[in-house]
């Protein structure tokens, strides 16, 4: 069942309401801006898809660090989220790509297998200690950066 939303937008928006046959009393319902021409069926089915998305995001989470963020702002989470989708669409193309070479081959498979055969860098004591004074120095300018950026609000304010 369809019906037009009253959206002050210059784009149309439907209501697509679903009840599966089993369960009379639960109907679901979807907001949705596909062509008023689209096929009932096909409505059906694509809001019968919630479990793609519901494993896209679990393999975000568990194994592509979406979860892991340590941000302060939407443009870094907006970064880091943007990141985690595209390795997410990497890992997919691959599994893809290889296809019937490996019909069942995971998310998880496929991030195992490229830690494998991807080159790893080695450290000595003297590169581990430059990395570490690397990150320090980068911490630091963040944390000044930031310190600058909340005392001129807050001088602002006072004014």
């Amino acid at each position: 069942m369809r019906g037009q939303t009253d959206v002050s937008r210059e784009r149309e928006e439907w209501f697509v309401f679903r009840r599966h046959p089993g369960y009379v009393h639960e109907l679901k319902t979807f907001r949705c801006n596909a062509p008023a021409d689209t096929p009932i069926e096909m409505l059906a089915r694509l809001t019968a898809m919630r479990w793609p998305v519901e494993t896209c995001n679990e393999d975000g989470k568990t194994e592509l660090g979406m979860d892991h963020y340590e941000v302060r702002g939407w443009k870094g989470w907006h970064h880091h989220m943007t990141m985690t989708f595209l390795s997410h669409l990497f890992l997919v193309c691959l599994r893809v790509k290889m296809g019937a070479d490996a019909p069942a081959l995971t998310i998880a498979q496929v991030r195992q297998l490229l830690q494998v055969v991807l080159p790893q860098r080695q450290f000595d004591a003297q590169s581990a200690l430059a990395e570490i004074e690397r990150i320090q120095r980068q911490n630091r300018a963040a944390y000044l950066s930031r310190r600058k950026r909340k005392l001129r609000e807050l001088h602002a304010q006072l004014k």
